[in-house]
């Protein structure tokens, strides 16, 4: 939009220069804003325990301690 008010003579040099700094400060906000969350999400996963891989052989619940006691059938 203002290269087309720039190229009717409607903007000076200065307001098309103050202009073009506005849109870039816009869009470093953006980034920097965007490098802010992208740091506190790869914090987050730094703090959080890994889970192990499991092997086919092993039970794959992340639910620990020990096996239920089987059930005599009288549960409906």
């Amino acid at each position: 939009m203002w290269l087309t008010q720039f190229d009717r003579g409607e903007l000076s040099n200065e307001e098309a220069e103050a202009s073009v700094v506005a849109d870039y400060e816009a869009k470093i906000a953006a980034l920097e804003r965007k490098v802010g969350q992208l740091t506190m999400e790869l914090e987050l996963v730094k703090k959080k325990p890994r889970l192990r891989l499991v092997s086919d052989s092993e039970n794959s619940s992340i639910i620990t301690g020990p096996k239920p006691a089987p059930s005599d059938g009288g549960a409906k």
